[in-house]
């Protein structure tokens, strides 16, 4: 059979994945807020999947900043994990010790929670959306006992700032990373290109320049790339062909494009810029 004939086409998804968010502060967090001319713009969880979703392209087109980056926001994503996981164990146990045992007091969910649709490919983008799913758990328990009278009103809202905090300097890494087209032949090669990436994101050190230290969920690199890391072999072409098939089912329909509604995102140039650390730290 001819190879034409024999190519699989891309994995599509027949709908859209949805998520139910019950409580306002989670929603705030998703949305994020559009920039006017009297106030600035806060990142919403679409705009920060679109961002990592493009950071991601320049990993594959061999942007050492873009994976230094990818590392940085993956490492953040893991510590906001084990953070919030610290934070539902500890509103739980609190209840459950608090509640005397002749009271029945029911889970809380809201009425009508906001039916969210997921539009979006981007691996960060799945991992920052599970944590907004955990933080909303954990306010609709801190809700529940602030009505009942377990924690008071001063609590309540220094827990829900806390919370917010933790989401959105996640978030807002990815506004340390600047589209320059740089490559590693680049880097190596100190043209004009490698020095506007350094002007703008600061040195890199020799791990990220190299490709040796990556983060674990980073996409494939290029294939001539691959060819001068320490480690590749005759199973790269099958792992090409895995993460081909990867690609084709997040381009599948529902996942092609981010509508206009869902990527609304803040400034790219906000008042503080973030650098990436220097080659001594980095």
């Amino acid at each position: 059979m001819p190879k034409s004939e024999s190519k699989l086409g891309p994995i599509r998804s027949e709908s859209d994945i949805t998520v139910d968010i019950s409580t306002r502060p989670a929603l705030r967090v998703w949305e994020g807020r559009d920039a006017t001319s009297e106030r600035r713009g806060i990142l919403g969880v679409p705009g920060f999947a679109a961002i990592t979703k493009q950071i991601e392209e320049q990993i594959k087109r061999d942007d050492p900043y873009a994976d230094y980056h990818y590392y940085l926001i993956e490492e953040s994503l893991a510590k906001l994990k084990a953070e919030l996981d610290q934070e539902l164990q500890s509103i739980t146990s609190f209840m459950d010790e608090a509640i005397p045992n002749a009271m029945n007091v029911p889970d809380t969910k809201s009425a009508e929670p906001r039916k969210l649709p997921i539009r979006f490919a981007s691996r960060p983008g799945f991992a920052i959306l599970y944590e907004l799913l955990k933080m909303d758990s954990i306010v609709l328990k801190v809700l529940l006992a602030n009505h009942i009278g377990l924690l008071n009103s001063d609590e309540k809202f220094a827990t829900l700032k806390r919370l917010v905090t933790k989401m959105r300097a996640t978030m807002y890494l990815v506004y340390r990373y600047r589209v320059t087209g740089v490559t590693r032949d680049d880097m190596a090669a100190n043209n004009q290109v490698a020095k506007r990436a350094i002007e703008a994101m600061g040195e890199l050190s020799a791990e990220f320049l190299e490709g040796t230290t990556r983060a674990k969920t980073a996409p494939q690199l290029p294939s001539k790339r691959l060819a001068t890391l320490v480690g590749t072999n005759e199973e790269d072409d099958e792992d090409e062909g895995l993460s081909e098939e990867s690609e084709n089912m997040a381009s599948g329909a529902g996942y092609e494009e981010l509508t206009a509604e869902l990527d609304k995102v803040a400034p790219k140039s906000p008042a503080r810029k973030p650098r990436a650390k220097k080659s001594e730290t980095a």
